[in-house]
């Protein structure tokens, strides 16, 4: 095969393969099978394993800045992606020689298919030996651990998928784990309550190995903490560090850290997003525990790594009237208007570009959004998916609850299933003006502007 007919192979693989453990979930060993006819590159560099229902991607950026700032060289499995698929797998460092010192180098086409074509001729052969197909996170998987172990960056940071212990990415053996924002999504495979998804997150702990986390929930952190010492393992708590938030100006956050190992102040992240503050934190401290700096790392480093932070589609602001934020459940909602109300309130008006996934709780976050953004113009679309749900649907629910929350009746709700139209629409209603657009709901809606812009 060539470039696009892999990633079309690969794309086509059902996201979930035979089902054990009654949720549509396999286990992981027909992956191990896989992995250890492919040498088990998974296991050849040392890995860094996040799990959490909200924040795992901002936080993996956070901890190879810092780390590619203390002079290492990182990678990173992440998903989704936004435009690109070989967005997926990517390997950071820095490069005294180039003008751009922070390098971030997705894997090239070329590396894509040579990593898929080894993985697809072992999964052929396996196949053919009875076995069950792999679904398309194990897939991607089992290329990124081949790229890794051919690169060999000194960490690899790996985002679980869904949940953490029945995850592909859990035939781990990492040197430290972290749990991120806990809250309810994807309760069909993880559970309807804190409590289980919490458990479900807490799989990764590993016997012996540290794990950071900052659940932002009682419930969770104390199921974590169980799990935790039932294997021996040093639970830290992020949340129990003392950080607090200085100043917000518009496109950045002042913030300092004091706890009683070490004290951070006036650190600075390039964002609007105050939800950041919480993976920053997160990621100093696993940091630290990582390279064992019991006093903390120089304040240097730290301030280089978080300097040099970015992630899409978290808070992103593409030009001077439109930010596009992936949230896409109800808990990120919440950290999202937070943000809004705190970093753009002192904006004209607010215009509102949404999208949803049918199988999310959406309903909730749709009232959230009403009742607590002051919405001048909301324009709704469908997400290019099959889970994609229809525009006038989800138009009619912000019809209600804007009708409900809002005393002026001066409010527009338009619908169009068309993305490209839709966000046209939406950018030239706001273009000229000192209004914002932001776009929300859905990363695969954050995808497509991205790609339309």
């Amino acid at each position: 095969m060539n470039y696009n007919e892999a990633v079309k192979y690969v794309c086509d693989i059902p996201k979930f393969v035979a089902g054990v453990d009654g949720r549509n979930k396999s286990g992981n060993e027909n992956l191990s099978y896989v992995m250890e006819k492919l040498g088990n590159p998974h296991l050849k560099i040392k890995s860094i394993h996040i799990a959490g229902t909200n924040g795992k991607g901002s936080t993996a950026q956070f901890v190879s800045k810092i780390l590619n700032a203390s002079g290492y060289k990182t990678g990173i499995f992440t998903s989704p992606h936004l435009v690109k698929i070989n967005e997926r797998i990517s390997i950071h460092y820095i490069d005294e020689n180039s003008e751009e010192l922070y390098q971030q180098k997705d894997i090239s086409d070329e590396d894509f298919l040579y990593c898929f074509n080894k993985v697809f001729t072992v999964v052929e052969e396996t196949t053919k030996e009875g076995r069950i197909h792999l679904s398309f996170f194990e897939f991607m998987f089992a290329m990124a651990a081949v790229y890794f172990a051919i690169k060999e960056p000194d960490y690899v940071i790996y985002e679980t998928g869904l949940g953490g212990r029945l995850d592909a990415t859990n035939i781990l053996s990492p040197v430290i784990t972290c749990i991120t924002s806990i809250g309810l999504d994807h309760t069909t495979y993880l559970g309807d309550t804190i409590e289980q998804i919490a458990k479900e997150k807490a799989g990764i702990i590993k016997k012996s190995v540290p794990v950071v986390y900052n659940t932002g929930d009682i419930e969770a952190d104390y199921i974590i903490e169980n799990e935790a010492k039932v294997l021996d393992a040093e639970a830290i708590n992020v949340a129990k560090n003392r950080y607090i938030i200085n100043e917000i100006a518009d496109k950045t956050i002042d913030f300092s850290i004091h706890n009683s190992y070490y004290k951070y102040n006036n650190l600075v992240i390039n964002t609007g997003a105050l939800y950041q503050v919480d993976n920053a934190a997160t990621a100093i401290t696993l940091c630290n525990k990582l390279l064992n700096k019991k006093d903390g790392l120089d304040e240097t480093i730290i301030r280089q790594g978080l300097e040099r932070f970015f992630w899409q589609g978290r808070l992103e602001q593409i030009n001077s009237n439109v930010v596009l934020d992936g949230a896409h459940n109800i808990d990120a909602i919440k950290r999202f208007i937070e943000s809004v109300n705190e970093t753009y309130s002192h904006k004209n008006k607010i215009d509102l570009l949404f999208a949803v996934a049918g199988d999310k709780d959406y309903e909730p976050m749709i009232e959230m959004l009403c009742q607590e953004l002051p919405l001048n113009r909301v324009y709704v679309t469908s997400i290019n998916s099959t889970r994609g749900i229809s525009s006038d649907y989800i138009g009619a629910l912000f019809k209600f609850y804007l009708g409900r929350y809002k005393e002026q009746k001066d409010y527009i709700v338009e619908c169009d299933d068309n993305i490209r139209y839709i966000y046209e629409q939406a950018y030239n209603a706001v273009r000229y003006t000192d209004d914002m657009l932001f776009c929300v709901g859905s990363l695969y809606l954050i995808g497509s502007i991205k790609e339309i812009v």
